[in-house]
């Protein structure tokens, strides 16, 4: 098994759990906040989704992303700009209420991408620094990494939230 069969492994498995997680949640349910300062099931998601797209097209690919091609954000009335980084509390709960089968069909194209665009590239380019300027050693591969990571990181906080709501089976 090689670098991109690893990648590939960790991107579905995290992007596999999260239809399962987002099951049966009402739309209240998506937008609880345990805390004030915390965010809620929806944010989690549209940032996921967001941030993926945001690496893999600008970051990756130097292209427009998904979310600005096709106007994604138009169809949900949410914000065209940002992928959630650095939102603050208030910006998190008033962010727009939108449709999450409508935000997980954007989702799912942005995933296919993700590894077409994987499938795609060299053993050798996952080595490829994009913005020697802005990030002066920052590979592919690093990119992809991180994606599993925080991707992961959102899903467990999406699974710990669910487990509030629902209990620990549920």
């Amino acid at each position: 098994m090689n670098a991109k069969e690893l990648i590939r492994i960790g991107l579905d498995e995290y992007f596999n759990a999260l239809p399962m997680l987002l099951d049966g949640l009402t739309k209240e349910e998506r937008r609880y906040q345990p805390t004030p300062e915390s965010h809620h099931i929806d944010f989690a998601v549209w940032h996921m989704a967001r941030v993926e797209d945001n690496w893999i097209h600008q970051f990756a690919k130097g292209t427009e992303q998904i979310w600005i091609q096709h106007s994604w954000y138009r169809k949900l009335e949410l914000p065209r700009d940002g992928t959630g980084y650095g939102f603050t509390s208030d910006e998190v709960k008033t962010l727009p209420v939108y449709d999450i089968d409508v935000l997980m069909s954007y989702y799912r194209i942005v995933a296919q991408e993700t590894r077409n665009y994987l499938t795609q590239i060299s053993q050798d380019q996952l080595n490829y620094c994009p913005e020697p300027d802005k990030r002066p050693g920052y590979s592919i591969g690093q990119m992809l990494s991180h994606i599993i990571v925080e991707e992961s990181q959102h899903l467990g906080q999406i699974s710990y939230i669910r487990g509030m709501l629902k209990g620990i089976n549920n």
